[in-house]
């Protein structure tokens, strides 16, 4: 079985590492495109779509903002299981003070830098208490494109799917707190997990993926 990620805002496919899939799966990790001036996130999953082989069975996995994305791809692909990791899969998920920095703009005036850099607050929203987990986070975090990262945050905070595709799975952390559980509730549950538990749960996580893929 292929299984194709998507990962988070900030994030590649190091967001990953510690997973382990079952033996019979083949991991491909889609990597991010350059998106296109005033590019919607509609038209920006068409373009990621073509990275998938649908001649093959696959899953899809989309981890934070690759969840919400992949809820966009599945507009012209069809996996045979969609897995959200820490994501939403609609608008009114989404939490209020994201949705108002749309309405009023003012993710707009914040430097794009400011999506790259991680400090006490970010460590705090993402529940990162280690070392290990800290420096990994940097690292992504250095090597993201500041253009891409401006880019995302602007889709998500003005994202307008208003519908939940249908037959999605959700794995979710109870403090998830950059995403918090709002307005849904997951199949499957991480407890105390918190937005980087795709790393530092990844055992976890692994287990439940085993899963649901085994089905």
């Amino acid at each position: 079985m292929n299984v194709y990620f998507l990962s988070g805002l900030g994030a590649d496919s190091r967001a990953f590492a510690n997973l382990e899939l079952p033996p019979n799966c083949n991991a491909f990790f889609i990597e991010w495109l350059d998106p296109y001036r005033k590019e919607t996130l509609q038209q920006y999953a068409k373009r990621i779509a073509s990275a998938i082989d649908t001649s093959s069975p696959f899953v899809l996995i989309g981890l934070s903002f690759g969840g919400m994305l992949a809820t966009e791809v599945l507009e012209y692909v069809r996996p045979q299981k969609t897995i959200l990791i820490s994501s939403v899969a609609c608008r009114n998920e989404i939490p209020l003070l994201y949705r108002l920095a749309g309405i009023t703009r003012l993710n707009r005036i914040l430097p794009a830098k400011a999506a790259n850099r991680s400090h006490f607050i970010t460590y705090w929203l993402l529940g990162l208490t280690n070392k290990k987990d800290k420096g990994l986070l940097q690292q992504i975090l250095t090597d993201t494109n500041t253009r891409f990262s401006k880019w995302a945050v602007n889709e998500i905070v003005n994202w307008k799917r208003n519908t939940v595709p249908a037959n999605i799975i959700r794995i979710h952390g109870t403090k998830d707190r950059v995403l918090p559980i709002n307005h849904f509730q997951p199949q499957y549950i991480i407890q105390d997990g918190g937005h980087f538990m795709v790393a530092n749960r990844a055992a976890e996580v692994s287990a439940v993926l085993k899963t649901i893929i085994d089905e």
